[in-house]
């Protein structure tokens, strides 16, 4: 992007962080269990979600509505085992805040966790190196706590309704160079696996909340779909 636009971009994200995540934060608690289609599997598969306010549910009035209640069911359907999901989000985090906040809060062994995290490293315009670091140290702890770990690529800037035209073309450039450096993360991580978020196709307008910027519950629904149809399980 040329250097001159800068000034415009950093006036046009301190706007969006000024005016989005007005959505009210979900209602009701932040775990709870997807049961079975059949009883043959009583022992459940165990999922965490954590992350930035995706992952803390902001667009959907529930939890069990938001990408972690929807991402239980997409495993749920695929594998024929009750789930048992936790939801651990800030709102506005960075790889950095998740790290050295949220990652705090996880104990327990999982089967599986799902980070959600880039969209704030990117509109605070940290460095390339900056988000590496943080998001192996993340990776590394959730190794410790999850037999398999997750972690979804940013998504398509291009398609946020509620963001400005420039912001969108430079957003959508710093998504790719974050994306290659968490690619490199988790190369190599028997037990980490990177899924593109391109996969998800254009995103029609129902996939967003009144926002424009945080999904919906029908868009938390596609994404987890997404997600789950990569996944080995």
């Amino acid at each position: 992007m040329n250097p001159l636009l800068l000034p415009l971009v950093a006036a046009e994200a301190a706007y969006v962080r000024r005016t989005i995540g007005k959505e009210p934060r979900p209602e009701g608690p932040t775990t709870g269990l997807v049961d079975a289609p059949t009883q043959d599997d009583p022992d459940p598969l165990r999922l965490l979600v954590i992350g930035d306010s995706s992952a803390s549910g902001r667009g959907a009035p529930t939890h069990d509505l938001a990408f972690a209640g929807a991402m239980a069911r997409a495993i749920g359907k695929r594998t024929e085992r009750p789930v048992e999901w936790r939801a651990l989000g800030k709102y506005g985090a960075t790889s950095e805040r998740i790290r050295h906040g949220v990652l705090t809060q996880v104990t327990g062994e999982w089967d599986l966790a799902v980070l959600l995290v880039g969209v704030n490293d990117i509109l605070a315009r940290r460095s390339a190196e900056a988000w590496t670091r943080d998001l192996t140290a993340i990776v590394e702890t959730l190794q410790d706590h999850a037999a398999h770990t997750v972690v979804p690529g940013i998504p398509e800037f291009g398609a946020f309704p509620s963001l400005p035209r420039t912001l969108r073309r430079y957003l959508a450039e710093r998504g790719k160079v974050l994306d290659v450096a968490a690619r490199l993360v988790c190369a190599g991580r028997t037990s980490v696996q990177w899924v593109s978020s391109a996969d998800l196709g254009p995103a029609e307008p129902s996939f967003f909340a009144a926002d424009g910027f945080h999904a919906s519950p029908a868009g938390y629904e596609r994404w987890a779909q997404a997600i789950c149809d990569h996944l080995d399980l």
